[in-house]
């Protein structure tokens, strides 16, 4: 299903160049391992946060249905820790988050356990953006990142502006790509670019499911990311926001630092699965 444009609270923005304060503060080592947090989230800000996208509890056949699954939960089920940079493959001893067999067979309680989504849904980006909007004098100016490779867009235009992460404008020019978008040919991740408001962000769950993976008000008070691969969101913030976030009874969150692993392979305190 093609669906794009977006809804009419938010307007694609021509004006690209205005987001490239994000990859200016971002860790550009791309080849170092393990890859730390600031390779996606920009750094300035005075203290960050964790946001653990919650996994299913199945109740009944409908996704509406489902409860919210927490990673302390499944911690607490397997024996585990957690801790900042915990990873959601050492909570369930198994390298393939989302084989769904096995996560039945390590639910508990007569429960039907479901993974994580990689994006971050409606009810925790609400809840966040609930505690964020008093720390902006923006709310009616603000920016929407949204990767552009999401094949249910349906996107055939090349003449649409990209913003991006990690440009490399000295990469050897790749084969196929349209004249229009060769200023964005090398980069890690491409996407379109909206403004709106913050309040409008309820209408954007009604076009996709995952909110955008970078958002933020133009005075750059904070900002969260979502890296396409993986099942955490970032927040940077002030100290005073930052606590609000993690205090919040309705997100599971944890403080962050740029330099954690961010690459979701490793758990220096679980250990790793070997299956």
């Amino acid at each position: 299903m093609v669906s794009f444009p977006p809804p009419a609270s938010f307007l694609l923005e021509a004006d690209v160049d205005a987001t490239r304060w994000i990859n200016e503060r971002l860790d550009q080592r791309r080849e170092e391992s393990p890859t730390p947090v600031g390779f996606i989230v920009p750094s300035g800000f005075e203290a960050y946060a964790r946001l653990l996208h919650p996994g299913r509890r199945a109740v009944a056949p409908s996704y509406e249905q489902q409860v919210p699954l927490r990673w302390s939960e499944i911690a607490s089920a397997r024996g585990k820790i957690m801790h900042p940079e915990v990873e959601l493959h050492a909570l369930i001893d198994h390298l393939t988050e989302y084989d769904d067999e096995y996560w039945e067979r390590i639910s508990v309680g007569g429960e039907r356990w479901r993974p994580p989504c990689e994006c971050l849904e409606a009810a925790e980006a609400l809840a966040l953006t609930s505690i964020l909007r008093p720390f902006t004098r923006m709310l009616e100016d603000a920016w929407f990142m949204l990767w552009s490779g999401y094949g249910d867009l349906g996107l055939k235009r090349h003449d649409i502006p990209l913003g991006m992460i990690h440009h490399d404008p000295d990469a050897p020019e790749p084969p196929g790509i349209p004249a229009e978008l060769l200023g964005a040919k090398a980069a890690y991740r491409h996407y379109l670019v909206f403004r709106g408001s913050l309040d409008a962000l309820p209408t954007w769950f009604d076009w996709r499911r995952e909110a955008p993976n970078y958002f933020w008000p133009d005075d750059r008070a904070w900002i969260v990311a979502t890296e396409i691969d993986g099942f955490s969101t970032y927040v940077g913030a002030t100290k005073e926001c930052i606590d609000q976030v993690l205090a919040s009874p309705l997100l599971e969150a944890m403080p962050s630092e740029l330099t954690h692993r961010f690459d979701g392979i490793g758990d220096p305190v679980n250990g790793e699965p070997w299956d």
